[in-house]
């Protein structure tokens, strides 16, 4: 039977006809996936050379399938399993980087260091993934890479690779709830990891977490937010967040992108400084604003200097640890019903209220 197959695939191979040698093809690798856990190396090593010569003229269709065979068996010829993790065609290279066991460490490196995002993104999702390979994916994955590999418990990552993966979660929440719930995570670095976060993450992690480390995840979430109260009600030196604001202003560089950074950043002077010149409103005027847990009065603020929503949520939510997002759309649906003109007057009878003189006696 053995040397009957592969007397067909080379008749195949020298066949002109495409669907002759696709259907061979097919029944040749059936027939080796049945009884390959029985053939011995040579005549495996044959197979794979003669199959090698076979699939370099297929379309891609045929080779997704092979691969897609192939991926999961443990007997599955090797040169023609490099041969397709090594395509161009992620579609095809796909399905043995992500499971095929004849693929070795080096070989996975390679095309880690060879290939682009797709591949990477397949060979993160392996059930088991060593040191050295892991590393390369985080050095050069990207964002769903990074999310894939962080939330692999079968990925062994370094110390240097989970401090990466620490700061590239400042910002995007998927990423930090994925490495907060890694087992290998040291206690300083989910510390480090729920300060860049926020609250809604920190509810995930909670929510998600095994019971053996939600206290050591809600002692230091409690931590946080007594010290986001203390800054918030300590005295604030504005000179600093004062004289680079006026430099901005001078330059013409004092925009609405750039009031959005300082929001990101918590920048919590920089934010009153920012909003006082763009509305034209005293720095007493808007400090208060920054400091009550309402939000009417930050918000028409942040109309009166016309920003978007968006910048608006941001400055808004640099004083908090965090907002339930039912009350963010309702702060979103309000924000949009105030006008510019409306916002701008209102600000102007507050500055005449608050900053009047107030009569002796």
């Amino acid at each position: 039977m053995h040397n009957h197959f592969i007397q067909e695939l080379q008749a195949a191979i020298g066949n002109r006809s495409a669907d002759r040698r696709v259907t061979t093809l097919r029944k040749v690798t059936d027939l080796f996936l049945d009884q390959g856990s029985r053939l011995g190396l040579a005549q495996i090593e044959i197979f794979d050379s003669l199959l090698l010569g076979f699939i370099g003229d297929c379309d891609v269709d045929v080779l997704v399938e092979l691969s897609r065979k192939l991926a999961p068996v443990p007997f599955a010829p090797v040169s023609v399993v490099r041969k397709l993790a090594s395509d161009l065609n992620v579609t095809v290279a796909g399905p043995v980087l992500t499971q095929s066991p004849v693929l070795s460490g080096d070989d996975l490196l390679e095309i880690a260091t060879s290939r682009g995002q797709g591949h990477l993104l397949a060979i993160s999702g392996r059930a088991e993934i060593g040191t050295a390979l892991t590393q390369a994916l985080i050095d050069l994955g990207d964002r769903d890479v990074l999310r894939r590999v962080a939330g692999n418990e079968g990925a062994a990552i370094s110390r240097a690779g989970l401090l990466r993966l620490v700061a590239a979660s400042k910002g995007d929440p998927l990423l930090a709830e994925k490495t907060g719930l890694r087992a290998d995570l040291p206690v300083r670095l989910l510390h480090e990891l729920l300060d860049n976060c926020a609250g809604a993450v920190h509810a995930r992690l909670m929510a998600k977490a095994p019971t053996s480390l939600r206290g050591e995840i809600q002692s230091r979430v409690e931590t946080i937010a007594r010290e986001s109260k203390r800054q918030a009600e300590r005295p604030r030196d504005l000179r600093s967040a004062l004289a680079l604001v006026e430099r901005l202003v001078e330059k013409r560089q004092l925009t609405e992108d750039k009031l959005l950074e300082f929001a990101k950043d918590r920048q919590y002077e920089t934010i009153i400084a920012a909003l006082a010149a763009m509305t034209g409103a005293p720095i007493p005027l808007i400090q208060p604003l920054m400091r009550i847990h309402r939000h009417d009065g930050l918000m028409t603020a942040c109309r009166a200097a016309d920003l978007s929503w968006e910048t608006a949520k941001a400055v808004i939510l640099s004083r908090l640890l965090s907002l339930p997002a039912a009350e963010i759309e309702q702060l979103r649906k309000t924000y949009e019903e105030v006008s510019f003109s409306s916002a701008k007057r209102a600000l102007y009878i507050w500055q005449e209220q608050t900053m009047k003189p107030r009569r002796a006696g």
